[in-house]
Parts: C-alpha cells; sequence; structure tokens
C-alpha cells in the first residue's frame, strides 16, 4: 500500500515559509513602492497556504475508507491499526487546514483593504507576521497527530498485495512448524526466516503458476492450541484470512511438537471454516525420527496427507491440478 508519511511540524514549517519568501522576492515590481510591498506580503501568505493544501490534504485524500474495503482488508486494517485513533488524527490535520484557508482569506482581504497612509507598510507587515505566527502555532500542534498517522501508514505500506477474490492455498499451524521454510519450496518466494516461535508476524504472499496463471500462497502467523476470543493480534491475522479468503488451507504439522495441541487446533480451524478444503503436510521429514512421523500420520489420518521431503513433489502436483 502506497502512503505517503509526511513530514514533521518543524521540516513543514521551513518548506512553507521557504517557499512564501520565494514567492515574496519573484513578485513583480507595481506601479507604486507601496503596492510593491503589498503585493509581496499577499504573496507571502498565500505561499504557506498552497504548500500546505497539496501537502496535507493530498495525504487525507489518499488514506483508504476502511468502511468501503472488502471484508479481508477492513478486518486486517482493525488488527494492524488503531483505525479510529488514524481517522481523528487525519480529521485534525484535515481541520488545521481549513483553518489555515480561512485565515488566509481573512488576512489578504485585510491587505487589500489598506491603504497608503501613515505607518501602512508597517501594518502590511505586521499582518503577514501575525499570520505565520499563527500558522506555525497550528501545525505544531500536529505533532501528535503526524506521529499517529506516520505509523499507521508505516505499518499498512508492509501489509501485501493480496487479491481476496482469487484462489489462494493457505499455510495454517503452530508457530516454528516450518510454514516459511515449505513456502519457499513451492514458491518463487523467499521469505525470511528465524528459530524462534511467531517468527511470521505478518502475511507473506509468494505464487506459483498454474495453468499460466499465477496462484497466491499465503503464509500466515503461527496459531496457538487456544479459543480464538483469547488469540492476540497476530493470530488473528490468520484467522481473518480464513475468513476472507478463497481457496484450501495446507495445515502444516510439526512432527517433533507436541501432536494433541497439533490436532486440537486442526480440529478448531477444520469445525470454524468447513467451507474450504484441506491438506496435511507432514513437515521436517529429514530431522524426525521414524516413530514421529508415524504418530503424526496417525493423529491425521483420514485427511489428505503428504510427507514433506519426498511428497514434496506430490505437493506440488495437488496443487497444479
Amino acid at each position: 500500500m502506497n502512503l505517503k508519511l509526511i513530514e514533521k511540524p518543524d521540516i513543514l514549517l521551513e518548506a512553507s515559509f521557504s517557499r512564501a519568501r520565494k514567492k515574496a522576492g519573484a513578485y513583480a515590481k507595481q506601479k507604486t513602492p507601496f503596492y510593491t510591498i503589498k503585493g509581496k506580503e499577499i504573496a507571502k501568505i498565500e505561499a504557506p497556504y498552497d504548500f500546505l493544501e497539496s501537502t496535507l490534504l493530498k495525504v487525507v485524500k489518499d488514506f483508504p475508507s476502511v468502511d468501503k474495503l472488502e471484508p479481508f482488508y477492513k478486518d486486517l486494517f482493525t488488527f494492524v491499526i488503531d483505525v479510529n485513533e488514524t481517522k481523528i488524527a487525519l480529521a485534525k490535520v484535515s481541520a488545521t487546514v481549513r483553518i489555515i484557508k480561512n485565515m488566509r482569506r481573512e488576512k489578504i482581504i485585510a491587505l487589500k483593504e489598506i491603504r497608503y497612509e501613515k505607518g501602512a507598510v508597517q501594518h502590511s507587515k505586521d499582518l503577514t507576521r501575525e499570520y505565520f505566527g499563527r500558522v506555525s502555532s497550528l501545525i505544531k500542534k500536529l505533532k501528535g497527530p503526524i506521529t499517529i498517522y506516520n505509523d499507521a501508514a508505516r505499518k499498512l505500506r508492509e501489509l501485501p498485495s493480496i487479491k481476496a477474490d482469487q484462489e489462494a492455498y493457505i499455510l495454517a499451524g503452530f508457530p516454528n512448524v516450518g510454514k516459511s521454510t515449505l513456502m519457499g519450496k513451492i514458491t518463487t518466494s523467499t521469505p525470511k526466516t528465524a528459530a524462534y516461535p511467531f517468527t511470521t508476524k505478518g502475511l507473506n504472499v509468494g505464487s506459483f503458476i498454474k495453468k499460466y496463471l499465477p496462484i497466491q500462497v499465503i503464509d500466515t502467523p503461527g496459531l496457538l492450541d487456544r479459543p480464538i476470543s483469547k488469540r492476540n493480534n497476530i493470530e488473528l491475522k490468520a484467522i481473518s484470512a480464513f475468513q476472507h479468503l478463497k481457496g484450501t488451507i495446507i495445515f502444516v504439522v510439526d512432527p517433533l511438537q507436541e501432536m494433541l495441541e497439533q490436532q486440537n487446533l486442526f480440529a478448531e480451524i477444520k469445525k470454524l471454516f468447513s467451507d474450504k478444503g484441506f491438506i496435511i503436510v507432514i513437515n521436517k521429514t529429514d530431522v524426525a525420527s521414524d516413530e514421529q512421523i508415524k504418530k503424526a500420520q496417525k493423529a491425521f489420518e483420514g485427511n489428505f496427507m503428504i510427507l514433506e521431503g519426498e511428497g514434496l513433489d506430490n505437493l506440488k502436483a495437488e496443487l497444479l491440478k
């Protein structure tokens, strides 16, 4: 998701006032020095608003309307960011720009009404100085909202591009069962892995070609054997994928881990998402003992099952059907 970040208030102000100085410096001479001075002051007042409007309001406009998102991304947004907090932050940014717009109009009208008389030049410059001071104060008050928005934008920029209306294979299972490694073997992706639980913090996406079309393979965060009501936000991202994405769930089993807990998790997922197909993959067959592999096979007998390793070709063939 391509969302722009907002610069810090001090940088915004420096950019605004720099443009004001340049615009005033480029203002053409008028028929009298006084009209030249007034024109320069008006130019100084116009420039900051023009910059802030094009910079800040574009960010507000480009932020997606969560209510209009498809269900998959709508759920994902709520797990990744605080939607209400972000909306409030953007509303404050938008309101500040409107206030500056009204101030600009008022100051320009006041400048245009000034007639040449004693103190008129100083009065013109005072109006501009007041405007700059007020703009500075308003923008500095946006420090909090800008931080909130930028934090949300960074998180949303990290979300992978997932086509919720297209077929997908969804990798599921306990943490550290080797889902990311398996994904790397069946797709063209090279997911990052690490040797500790919950290595997959988000949704990683890879693909393979099926009948000349790319098919999505989605690596979801590891799930623990506990009720959905007690799951954390990382786990809920996986649940969201199961609920809204079309396709087949590939449940990855680690024969080195506790089998009963993995059975319970699979039973819960299969009950909740009975509309989807399931493939069981017994992973880590290269390091598990024959006894551990047989125990895993027995635990999940009755389901379509493939052994990683020699059976990986069978998995690829199944995915390409």
